[in-house]
């Protein structure tokens, strides 16, 4: 089994957090929920002047 090189770094992660084929988050499931909150919260102070 060889592995593929992920060619273009800018499509990832996608929306579901997944890196290519397999990739995911790895987190306690305690952890799904703030980290869901620092994201949102993230890309609204993205979209901040």
């Amino acid at each position: 089994m060889s592995a593929q090189p992920i060619s273009d770094f800018h499509a990832y992660p996608d929306a579901a957090g997944h890196f290519g084929k397999f990739g995911g988050r790895f987190v306690a499931e305690t952890l799904i929920g703030p980290l869901q909150e620092l994201a949102a919260a993230y890309d609204q102070a993205r979209q901040d002047p």
